[in-house]
């Protein structure tokens, strides 16, 4: 039987020189120096078991983790919140702070995800760097590689582009190194998919009293008369001043923007709660418009309108108003009774109603100079415009169809929209409620009022429809919730889920599932090469490659002449005492 050759290869035997030798394309072949029939039977031998293990590990914790990490966040950390300072803050109720349950903060939560996509980079990094060996030696056996190829390989993790399309193996094996190395760089699509918006949470799970909003009727639905009712029917300055509150209510509760079809009520009870905190069960004030026809003819207009002066018909309707008259300024728009047969105020039974009708609108235009300008931007084409002979002021009509009355936001779908205020932005159903026809009519002195401030109302230049509907549903809600203030003397109990600041992760799942689909397909073509290598190397997979170079028996290839620039000769390692020692072995050139 013969003696097997003892295996060596000296790191200078991979290392290029500066002789021309190194620019030819040498091949290198995997030099196989056993016998024929003791070589077979060694190629035949299985990787044992725990090999195969240690080998496979990697790649199955890379698969493992990335799908791991891909399930956290888009299942856990998707649309959820965290705290950003305490795991355990406090949040505001109205009857203090309380503290809530334990959750991860924002850093917490990408501490944690930095610390899995480090680990899962290991793990693929643990199966690819040895993989890298068994590739150079499947292809050294089946195709041979050249020198400068293999170092690419080695170096780079890549192959050369002449290797990468030289048959169908090696196609698959450069795109699995090429996917390895994506997957490892590509960590950025995936925590870039995560955008931290600041926002208020309510917190659902927490015991809190509930708030007793003021009611103007008991449970049964009968009215119950408030202290001030007396105070009301005989004061001219309580009713303006209520009027008055009420036109500031609206600079609480609205900005300039139109917010159509949004109901609010301003209420102090519910100032302590942070924004986005949810109520249970509140009655807002409902008015809707459903049309606005501009009048266009003269004798379209009702016959109380055209035997008097629109500001004088405006002014009666001031008259008619709980809350007395105010001045008139350019942009006005009032709601006109029939002036021919009105009902006072003062005679409303404080039943439960809603109106449902049509009623006039005057609106004042400006001077006939501010009027070139508007009519460009605000009255639509062909609108009837009447002149006031006396001012020269123009003012233009229109018919508004609207219902008035009251919803009653239920099952936690009103939030706290900002300071003191309570806002519905679903569809709410209208009903009835004591103080309607008390609002409506206070309406015109409160519309008045907000036109003076021009504080909480859209400019008419932007959109004219859009004023006319923000001013007369604003206008309406300022004094139901002025009037519900004074005159209510019952009281409704209702939950609430106080809100907590945080930040909530909104996630692009696309991405997400980008980044997971390199991470697989790094595991699908490394099963592809696995059934490769049992197909076409008569080699075992290579388990601990750490040391690989060190016993490959490179001796029939040609040496280099200097390995290395820096030094005057080769690196030689030896054991001694079952350790390695280098030393160098310096030319006999040098020496000489």
């Amino acid at each position: 039987m013969k003696t097997p050759k003892t295996t060596y290869m000296g790191p200078r035997d991979l290392k290029p020189s500066d002789t021309p030798f190194d620019l030819i394309s040498v091949p290198l072949f995997y030099q196989n120096t056993y016998p024929e029939d003791e070589g077979k039977d060694i190629a035949k031998k299985k990787l044992p078991q725990v090999a195969w293990v240690s080998t496979l590990l990697p790649l199955a914790m890379h698969f493992i983790i990335s799908t791991g990490i891909a399930l956290m966040v888009l299942c856990y950390v998707s649309n959820r919140p965290f705290n950003t300072i305490h795991r355990r803050p406090y949040v505001r109720t109205i009857d203090g702070q309380l503290p809530t349950s334990f959750s991860l903060t924002q850093s917490d939560v990408v501490a944690l995800l930095s610390t899995l996509i480090v680990v899962q980079k290991w793990a693929l990094m643990g199966w690819v760097v040895p993989l890298c060996w068994s590739i150079a030696i499947i292809l050294m056996e089946k195709y041979g590689l050249y020198r400068r190829d293999l170092k690419t390989l080695v170096k780079y993790r890549v192959l050369a582009p002449r290797t990468y399309f030289a048959s169908t193996p090696t196609f698959v094996i450069g795109t699995l190194l090429l996917a390895s190395l994506a997957a490892n760089s590509i960590s950025p699509l995936l925590t870039g998919s995560i955008v931290w918006d600041p926002q208020n949470t309510p917190i659902r799970h927490l015991s809190t009293a509930p708030i007793p909003f003021l009611s103007a009727e008991n449970e049964s639905g009968d009215v119950i008369p408030g202290s001030f009712m007396d105070l009301y029917m005989s004061s001219d300055t309580l009713r303006q001043d209520v009027a008055r509150w009420g036109s500031g209510l609206v600079g609480i509760a609205w900005k300039r923007e139109p917010e159509k079809g949004v109901l609010k009520v301003v209420s102090k009870l519910v100032e302590t709660l942070a924004i986005n905190s949810t109520v249970e069960t509140v009655t807002l004030p409902y008015f809707a418009i459903h049309s606005v026809e501009w009048i266009r003819n003269e004798n379209d207009l009702p016959a109380y309108a055209r035997n008097i002066r629109p500001e004088e018909a405006m002014q009666q309707s001031l008259n008619l108003s709980p809350g007395g008259a105010v001045t008139i300024f350019t942009g006005a728009s009032i709601l006109v009774p029939d002036l021919s047969n009105p009902t006072n105020w003062s005679n409303d039974p404080w039943v439960s109603r809603t109106i449902e009708g049509k009623r006039l609108l005057i609106h004042s235009v400006g001077s006939m100079d501010e009027f070139k300008y508007m009519s460009t931007r605000g009255l639509p084409p062909g609108a009837y415009l009447y002149v006031d002979k006396v001012t020269e002021e123009p003012f233009a009509f229109a018919w508004v169809t609207f219902s008035a009355g009251v919803g009653k936001c239920k099952n936690y779908q009103c939030i706290v929209s900002s300071s003191s205020t309570i806002q519905s932005d679903a569809r709410i159903s209208l009903e009835p409620h004591p103080f309607t026809f008390q609002a409506l009519e206070m309406a015109a002195t409160v519309s008045a009022a907000l036109v003076y401030q021009n504080t909480s109302i859209p400019y008419p230049w932007e959109n004219f429809d859009d004023y006319i509907e923000a001013l007369l549903v604003r206008s309406y809600s300022a004094a139901w919730n002025a009037i519900s203030n004074v005159m209510s003397a019952s009281q409704t109990a209702s939950g609430y889920y106080p809100a907590l600041p945080g930040l909530v992760a909104k996630v692009d799942h696309a991405r997400v599932f980008w980044w997971l689909g390199l991470q697989i397909s790094v595991t699908l073509l490394s099963v592809v090469f696995l059934v490769l290598h049992r197909n076409i190397s008569s080699f075992p997979l290579l388990g601990d490659v750490t040391l690989v170079a060190f016993y490959l028996d490179t001796t029939s290839l040609p040496e280099s002449g200097s390995p290395y620039t820096s030094l005057h000769g080769e690196l030689k390692v030896d054991d001694e005492d079952k350790q390695l020692k280098v030393r160098l072995i310096q030319d006999r050139d040098t020496d000489a």
